[in-house]
């Protein structure tokens, strides 16, 4: 056996300004990245309107929607870079998808007024005047509003967002006009009308970056949204596994050392350099559970930290009702409880074997979701071939072998142990239980998997009977 590099715990990191700008440079940041995100995005439909706009009006609007969602998926991957840095376990994703629908959104009702032109000119100049400023209004607030729905999950005055944007581009494109207006003329070639156009363009995004910029300095550097402990979780347990890691190593590749090469090829492909090494999670699902033979949808939010535990909160449907509840294993002990109409208990346990039972499903799905685990000093390690390795995890009273598999490009597929349980047609004892895993998403500085499937008898022609869990990840952020 191997003991691998440990995680430092006398290092002097701060987590938050290890991550967050300053105000200055993060407006100097924001207003580079957004100023070229929407530069380069808008040259999208500006191309196509050269295009489509003499053709029929069916032709022109579905080429300049779809242009528009472009522009709005540029333009929120410039932007999504920058809050990724700024915002610990931000969704880049959901950003980037919030944008460029919000986008299509605003091209389409942009076009209503050309393209109804006919319509409009028999209408009373005060009501044509009055539709003209609700569509106006509508566009310039579907980006904001948009975007406040993934930023409101992660700061408390989210909501300053909508005005500022509406503002922003409100100002953004008075700018465009007051440059463009005066210099297009009759009869100019095309070289001279997309150079000002282009002229345009970039002083309307810079105008619209220096103004969002000015918000989204005030908004965060308010304190991050409440967190509201789930239902019938005890506060206590699942506040205690939101502590940050306060003392830290960057993750340096050279410094692995000994280690099994699966082991190796997983850290290096998981964690990218320079990357703080942290030790907690928070996981957001969607997903299903076996009850008999059937499958039950449901969707949770878990937190599992090294050392601490986890509090996996769940919320499913019996009989067509809602069913919350929680499963723990925190300060070395069990518990699961599970409620009908947020007061009929259906389930509720705290015994023995429930504890020995989660004590295994921590020690998995940590190994799934928290690749510094590989690297803690109760862990030692021991080569199998090519693929796996094995790991013995020793934290207070419990020791546990863990086998790992990886794949040849570093993605982690399969975690394996013995765990405490009841397989169907068995009894009480330790049986092969394991997650396999598929997919993988961008979490800050990490890769964790996309899919989850776990259950008993991992890798083995029972697989298919033993599978009891299987879920996608939403979300998830370490700290």
């Amino acid at each position: 056996m191997t003991q691998p590099t440990t995680l430092h715990r006398d290092s002097q990191h701060d987590l938050a300004a290890w991550f967050g700008h300053g105000p200055r440079a993060l407006l100097r940041t924001w207003m580079l990245h957004v100023t070229a995100g929407e530069a380069l995005g808008f040259c999208v439909p500006a191309a196509v309107a050269l295009l489509v706009l003499d053709g029929p009006p069916a032709l022109a609007v579905g080429g300049l929607v779809m242009a528009g969602a472009v522009e709005g998926a540029v333009l929120g991957a410039a932007q999504a870079r920058v809050l990724g840095r700024e915002i610990l376990g931000f969704s880049r994703r959901a950003w980037v998808a919030a944008t460029a629908g919000a986008a299509a959104l605003a091209w389409l009702v942009g076009m209503l007024p050309s393209t109804f032109s006919s319509v409009w000119a028999d209408w009373p100049t005060p009501l044509a005047v009055a539709v003209g400023v609700l569509l106006g209004t509508l566009a310039l607030l579907s980006l904001g509003a948009a975007q406040w729905l993934v930023l409101r999950r992660y700061l408390a005055r989210a909501g300053w967002w909508v005005p500022g944007t509406f503002l922003g581009w409100a100002v953004g494109l008075l700018v465009f006009a007051g440059i463009t207006t005066p210099l297009w003329r009759p009869g100019q070639s095309a070289a001279v009308v997309t150079a000002i156009g282009v002229l345009g363009g970039l002083s309307m995004a810079a105008t619209m970056a220096w103004v969002t910029g000015l918000v989204l300095v005030r908004i965060t550097r308010s304190r991050p949204v409440a967190e509201h402990t789930p239902s019938d979780v005890p506060a206590d347990e699942w506040d205690a596994l939101a502590e940050s890691t306060d003392r830290f190593d960057l993750f340096d590749p050279s410094s692995l050392g000994d280690l099994p090469e699966p082991v190796q090829r997983w850290l290096r492909h998981a964690v990218t350099p320079g990357t703080p090494l942290l030790t907690g999670a928070e996981i957001e699902m969607t997903g299903h559970l076996r009850r008999g033979e059937g499958w039950q949808s449901f969707r949770a939010r878990q937190r599992t930290r090294l050392e601490g535990g986890f509090v996996w909160s769940a919320r499913t449907r019996l009989a067509g009702l809602p069913v919350r509840g929680f499963d723990r294993y925190t300060r070395g002990s069990g518990e699961t409880r599970w409620r009908l109409l947020r007061s009929i208990r259906v389930r509720g346990s705290a015994d023995e074997s429930l504890t020995r039972s989660w004590a295994g499903r921590y020690v998995a799905e940590l190994f799934a979701f928290v690749p510094t685990v590989a690297l803690d000093p109760g862990v030692t390690w021991e080569d199998v071939d090519h693929r796996r390795a094995r790991a013995l995890v020793r934290w207070e009273t419990t020791t546990q072998v863990v086998t790992v598999r990886v794949s040849d490009h570093g993605r982690l597929e399969r975690v394996e142990l013995l765990r405490w349980g009841t397989p169907a047609g068995s009894s009480y004892g330790q049986h092969p239980f394991g997650i396999e895993l598929s997919g993988e998403l961008r979490a800050g500085g990490y890769r964790v998997p996309r899919s989850v499937t776990e259950g008993w008898y991992v890798g083995s022609d029972r697989w298919d009977e033993g599978r009891f869990l299987r879920f996608d990840v939403t979300r998830c952020s370490h700290h």
